[in-house]
């Protein structure tokens, strides 16, 4: 389980980016990994995530949980979603509003209990609705470093930040620009 989680973190600022970001490499195709494919890894990031722990298999992730996670690279790193993007994620958002409860408080907020790993997909489509109806979507950056295109969201003041994670993607790139400037021709 390790090594399926090595190279991995949850760098997104909100867990809808964080499934996103289960695939490594997206802007490198010879390079691209699936972390859902790799064993274990779906279990240990439904821990980090705090989406819950699971006796049992979870070493085949249902389907639904794919199609989430690239529809919401589409719907978020693009800038303007498609209309068929928006509807199919309208499909998914009606059926987990059928099954989420809500407590007696307000703000309302409606959410569907990780109980089965039947939730996950309702639970997660409902996350990632609150995040593309919150204004912070207009912070949401693809990471500069190359073929990495991970998303997340920029917190900083200045909104300046370029990469994923400065210690990972952000160094990669220091090395390469400071590898040219001491190589090129003086």
């Amino acid at each position: 389980m390790a090594d399926s989680w090595r190279g991995y973190s949850l760098a997104g600022g909100h867990i809808a980016l964080d499934l996103v970001n289960t695939v490594s490499w997206r802007g490198d195709p010879p390079r691209r990994l699936d972390r859902l494919e790799l064993p274990g890894f779906f279990t240990h990031w439904l821990e980090e995530t705090g989406l819950g722990r699971f006796d049992g298999d979870l070493s085949t992730v249902h389907p639904g949980l794919r199609e989430l996670r690239e529809l919401l690279y589409a719907l978020l790193a693009e800038g303007d979603p498609a209309q068929a993007d928006l509807d199919r994620f309208g499909e998914l958002l009606a059926a987990a509003h059928a099954r989420a409860k809500a407590a007696p408080s307000l703000p309302v907020r409606w959410s569907v209990p990780v109980e089965t790993p039947d939730d996950l997909l309702p639970a997660l489509v409902l996350r990632a609705d609150e995040l593309l109806r919150s204004p912070e979507t207009a912070n949401i950056r693809r990471c500069e470093g190359r073929g990495c295109a991970w998303l997340f969201i920029d917190s900083t003041r200045n909104h300046s930040r370029r990469w994923c994670r400065s210690d990972d993607c952000g160094n990669r790139e220091r090395a390469r620009r400071h590898y040219q400037r001491t190589r090129e021709p003086v």
